[in-house]
């Protein structure tokens, strides 16, 4: 049926609103999270190691935990990338310079975090999401700025120890 739709150029797509009723809680479907990472940084090279990652996020009830934290740490890593690696490229007419992965840079096995611990908030169901669940991956992206900070603490500190600062 989808396929004789699609070759009589029927749209199958719907869209809608969902309306929830107000209550204490202003936006019952953020969702929530922390991290905390530790980084060391090679001042000689300049290569930077994430030791460890420990992250806690808050998914209202989980439809598949499994899915879930995969969903986060892959949305944590590809945002370690935009953050460390990657650096996209364009002209002065907005063409895209770094076309291929020679010159642009995602993460590879040696950008995930050395330790990596992810763990899912328990009761904390959503009042307004299918099943209590909340989105799993994109909402990752807001706590990168650990890896961030660590980064530039390890430099801090890497400074001090060499009576620069």
């Amino acid at each position: 049926a989808a396929a004789a739709a699609v070759a009589d150029k029927v749209v199958l797509t719907a869209t809608g609103f969902f309306k929830y009723q107000a209550n204490s809680n202003a936006h019952p479907y953020a969702t929530y999270g922390a991290a905390i990472s530790e980084a060391m940084i090679d001042v000689l090279t300049g290569e930077v190691r994430l030791e460890r990652v420990d992250i806690l996020m808050d998914l209202g009830n989980q439809l598949d935990a499994a899915v879930d934290i995969g969903q986060l740490q892959g949305g944590f890593v590809m945002s370690l990338g935009y953050m460390f690696t990657e650096e996209l490229k364009v002209d002065s007419q907005g063409a895209q310079l770094n076309i291929g992965t020679w010159e642009y840079k995602i993460p590879t096995a040696y950008d995930i975090p050395l330790e990596f611990n992810v763990s899912l908030l328990k009761d904390s169901p959503n009042p307004v999401g299918i099943k209590g669940s909340k989105a799993s991956a994109e909402p990752i992206m807001c706590l990168i700025p650990s890896a961030y900070f660590a980064v530039k603490q390890a430099l801090y500190a890497a400074r001090k120890d060499n009576g620069l600062g």
